[in-house]
């Protein structure tokens, strides 16, 4: 999976070794790891779960981590600001966007959400596929 940073290009992926957390962890529990590790991640298993954007908010505004906090799994460019905006430095972006999608997601006058919409319109209509199919 590509690599990007806050602007949208793709950048090398490095050794660091890296601390990954769940987005259900409590921020209590891994606060004394932190000190340890230059790269936290951060796993985003569907686009629709948002503890992970808190999750990022807490351990800058609360613990002070300054390193480096990776964006991993299922998020959409249309959610690109806000993880840059609750600290995300570097994103590991799922297979099926291209890093040109999350570039264009900063272009100014650029109208968010539009692929978040789709997303969700098609998330539902599997889902009631699915109860009708019961």
């Amino acid at each position: 999976m590509p690599l990007v940073n806050t602007k949208g290009e793709l950048i090398a992926e490095t050794a660091t070794p890296a601390l990954r957390i769940a987005p259900d962890a409590k921020p209590d529990a891994v606060a004394a790891q932190l000190g340890a590790y230059a790269l936290v991640e951060i796993e985003f298993p569907k686009f629709r779960d948002g503890r992970g954007f808190t999750l990022a908010r807490t351990l800058r505004e609360r613990y002070g981590y300054a390193g480096d906090l990776r964006a991993v799994g299922h998020f959409l460019p249309d959610q690109f600001r806000a993880l840059i905006g609750c600290g995300f430095t570097s994103f590991l972006i799922p297979p099926e966007h291209d890093a040109v999608q999350y570039a264009a997601a900063l272009r100014p006058g650029r109208q968010p959400g539009q692929l978040l919409r789709r997303s969700l319109n098609r998330a539902r209509e599997a889902q009631l596929e699915q109860q009708v199919a019961a």
